[in-house]
C-alpha cells in the first residue's frame, strides 16, 4: 500500500484529524475567499518573473509585476464566494505587496528554480510506503528555499520556527538546510529565516509515521480538536467572525469549507490517493 501526503494536508491533520479525513475524501469544499485572492494574484506575478529570470535572464519592472497583479484579479475576483474586503482594497495590498517583493527581496535572489514540485519516498514499514510530496516556491542558486505569504499581519517568528511544518518537509525533500518565510502584509515585509538540522528532520518523518495507524484504521470519525476556532467542525462549517484567526495567513488558514455530515461519506477505495 502507498500512501502519499501533501505537506499543506498534514497541517490540517494537526489542527483536526477529522477535518483532514473529510478534506482526503473530497466531502469539505474550499470556498474562494477574498484572502486567497489576494495571496494568489501576489504568488502568480512573483512566479512569472521569477519563470522570466529564470528562462531568459531578465528582470521585469515593476510596472510589469503590477499589471500582472491588476491581470489576474480581473480574471479571477468573479470566483470569489466570500468578500473580507472589498475588490478595490484588495488591489492596494496586491500591489503594496508586489512593490515590497519587489524593491526588498528580489534583488537579492536569483532562482534556480520556480514552482518546483517534489515527489519524495520516506520509506516502507509494515507493508506501507510513505511519499511526501509537495511545491516549492522559489528555490534560490544559493541552496536556500523561499515560500511567499500574504496575511494580514506579521506572524510571530519563534512559532513558525518552533513549528512550522513546511519548513521540515522542503528542506527533507529538496536537500536544503535554510528555509525562508517572505511574509507581506499590507505593503510590508517580514522576513523569518528557519534553519533545520538532522535532528528535527528526524522527528518531522516520525511525525508522519504516526499518521499512518490512523489512516489505515478505516474507522470515522478521526479525533476532533475543539481548542480553537480553526480546528473544530464547527470552525470550518461556518464563516469566521471577522476579527477571529486574522493572525493566520490566507496561504495557511483554514477557509470557509461545506460539510458533508458523517455517514455520508464518498467512497475512496484508493487509500494511497494524494492528500
Amino acid at each position: 500500500m502507498e500512501i502519499k501526503l501533501r505537506q499543506s494536508w498534514i497541517n490540517t491533520f494537526l489542527r483536526c484529524p477529522e477535518q483532514a479525513r473529510q478534506e482526503r475524501l473530497g466531502l469539505v469544499k474550499q470556498k474562494e475567499t477574498s484572502d486567497l485572492l489576494r495571496g494568489n494574484a501576489v504568488h502568480y506575478a512573483i512566479e512569472q518573473a521569477g519563470l522570466e529570470q529564470l528562462h531568459s535572464q531578465t528582470t521585469v519592472g515593476l510596472d510589469v509585476l503590477w499589471d500582472m497583479v491588476d491581470e489576474y484579479l480581473s480574471a479571477h475576483s468573479v470566483l470569489v464566494e466570500v468578500w473580507r474586503q472589498p475588490y478595490e482594497t484588495v488591489v492596494d495590498v496586491c500591489r503594496a505587496n508586489i512593490k515590497v517583493w519587489h524593491d526588498e527581496v528580489w534583488p537579492q535572489l536569483t532562482p534556480s528554480a520556480v514552482e518546483r514540485t517534489f515527489t519524495k519516498e520516506i520509506g516502507t514499514r509494515d507493508g506501507v510506503t510513505l511519499t511526501l510530496t509537495g511545491t516549492a516556491d522559489w528555490e534560490d542558486e544559493s541552496g536556500e528555499l523561499w515560500d511567499w505569504k500574504n496575511p494580514s499581519r506579521f506572524y510571530e517568528p519563534w512559532e513558525k520556527k518552533r513549528w512550522d511544518i513546511q519548513s521540515h518537509a522542503y528542506c527533507w525533500a529538496l536537500d536544503a538546510d535554510k528555509f525562508n518565510l517572505a511574509v507581506f502584509a499590507n505593503g510590508q515585509y517580514q522576513h523569518i529565516p528557519i534553519e533545520r538540522t538532522q535532528e528535527h528532520i528526524d522527528a518531522f518523518i516520525e511525525m508522519c509515521w504516526s499518521i499512518v495507524p490512523l489512516m489505515t484504521a478505516n474507522i470515522e470519525p478521526w479525533p476532533m480538536n475543539w481548542q480553537g476556532w480553526h480546528c473544530s467542525c464547527l470552525g470550518w462549517l461556518l464563516d469566521v467572525p471577522a476579527g477571529h484567526g486574522s493572525h493566520i495567513s490566507a496561504d495557511d488558514a483554514p477557509v470557509t469549507l461545506l460539510y458533508v455530515p458523517l455517514g455520508h461519506d464518498k467512497q475512496d477505495d484508493d487509500p494511497g490517493a494524494s492528500l
